[in-house]
């Protein structure tokens, strides 16, 4: 049996189900409720220390990361291959998810704090809100949490967080004005691992995507995928991205002076 644990609007459990829909894979999905505390039980935190998702459960064999988890679904699996066919392309498309992972999560993770989120975490007791922090295992990934919540745009974070989110699209930008994809001329785990990012900035007003009609031409190609329709569009929280997108334009304007 093939389980893949994740919530909705988590950005790395839909580069995980964008990978496993391409892939064309039947799995269980083990939907969780992160509101009511599922990230934090034993019996998550046994599977997922980190108490973060994706993981991947497949045979008794569980993977975390969301990199690791598409790898391992286009090595173990039948079916289209998911990284492009070009020695060049494929190592291009690695550097995008090493990006993806490495310097564009913490940014979107701070941005969408700074800017949304907070706003419901400080409604928190003080109380509920101290078990909050404690429950984030990695005391890093705590400290950036505390900061962007405490203080929103004000914290430290969000300048280079915005900087790095602005340079991405510029990045997207530059490739698709060579070819259809990211990495080379066909869908790639490259687009998996960028989708969620740039869906997010839609989300949250379409921040530094404005002017940019390549870029417009390869969300729309992204967006008509069937991958695609069976997981973002699937199932869509309106209510919360009606909000988060009021926020994300309110805070544009100094955003834009920062990127």
């Amino acid at each position: 049996m093939l389980e893949l644990y994740y919530f909705p609007t988590a950005t790395c459990g839909l580069k995980a189900r964008l990978a496993a829909e391409e892939k064309g894979v039947d799995y269980v999905s083990r939907v969780l409720d992160r509101d009511a505390g599922a990230l934090n039980t034993p019996a998550y935190r046994a599977l997922n220390p980190q108490g973060v998702v994706p993981t991947l459960v497949h045979d008794g064999l569980v993977f975390v990361e969301s990199s690791i988890i598409m790898h391992y679904l286009d090595d173990a699996f039948s079916g289209p291959g998911l990284m492009p066919d070009a020695p060049g392309d494929c190592a291009g498309a690695r550097l995008w998810m090493k990006r993806a992972d490495e310097s564009y999560l913490p940014a979107l993770g701070a941005l969408t704090y700074a800017v949304f989120v907070r706003h419901k975490v400080l409604e928190k007791s003080p109380e509920d809100l101290q078990a909050y922090y404690d429950a984030i295992p990695d005391p890093e990934r705590r400290a950036r949490r505390i900061s962007v919540v405490e203080r929103g745009l004000d914290a430290p974070e969000v300048v280079p967080a915005a900087k790095r989110l602005a340079g991405m699209v510029a990045a997207i930008d530059d490739a698709v004005q060579r070819s259809d994809w990211l990495a080379g001329p066909r869908w790639s785990l490259a687009d998996a691992a960028i989708t969620p990012f740039v869906e997010r900035l839609h989300q949250l007003g379409g921040l530094w995507l404005a002017g940019r009609p390549a870029v417009d031409r390869w969300w729309a190609r992204i967006t008509a995928r069937p991958s695609y329709r069976a997981t973002a569009e699937a199932q869509r929280d309106r209510p919360r991205e009606a909000a988060m997108r009021e926020r994300g334009r309110a805070a544009l304007p100094r955003l834009s002076e920062i990127a």
